[in-house]
């Protein structure tokens, strides 16, 4: 009889536990403070697929890493550059802080797609020859904005041309370097990929 009321008090305790524990409000809070990032994609071509998105989210991702930093996907800062692209604003230092103070957001990184193509091409029209090649075009500005410093960076990215069939680099590949190399150089880490 004494082992079953032992058992009894210790579940009674484990159940008191249990129910004291579940009540308390749960909260986890952080020794650092968490600065946003925004990263926004501008696509007037079309060819940004969410595998491209996430790539180059990747290498953003690289630049700003977590705990440091936090990536926001969309939101305030997506809607309000989205607007000012819309509404014609020339993105430059300027425009870039005041998008970044009004979304809230410690970094800006925009990406605006102007072209990524690549198309088949018979080399018979082009040259002497009947091999085939590729007409790869990638157009698209690339920013980067840190309220820290008021930094401001841009990169025009503009490739075009044939190349050998099997032995090029796609054009969202070409811009993923580009803005790897943009958001290293904004943070003065080695560069990848060149």
């Amino acid at each position: 009889m004494k082992k079953f009321k032992w058992l009894l008090q210790v579940c009674f305790l484990a159940v008191f536990a249990f129910l004291f524990t579940a009540v308390l409000p749960q909260t986890a809070r952080a020794d650092f403070a968490e600065r946003p990032v925004g990263f926004v994609v501008i696509d007037q071509d079309g060819g940004v697929d969410g595998a491209v998105y996430k790539e180059w989210r990747q290498m953003v991702k690289l630049g700003y890493r977590f705990p440091d930093y936090q990536i926001i996907d969309g939101g305030e800062a997506q809607k309000l550059v989205s607007q000012a692209v819309r509404d014609g604003v020339k993105l430059d230092a300027a425009s870039l802080a005041a998008l970044a103070e009004k979304s809230k957001m410690d970094v800006l990184v925009v990406a605006r797609i102007y072209e990524m193509d690549e198309t088949l091409v018979s080399g018979w029209s082009m040259r002497f020859d009947n091999d085939t090649y590729v007409r790869v075009v990638a157009s698209a500005d690339l920013f980067v904005y840190k309220k820290d410093g008021n930094k401001f960076l841009k990169k025009r990215v503009r490739e075009s041309g044939l190349r050998e069939m099997g032995n090029y680099e796609k054009p969202a590949e070409t811009i993923k370097w580009q803005l790897s190399k943009l958001v290293n150089t904004m943070e003065n880490k080695p560069i990848i990929g060149s």
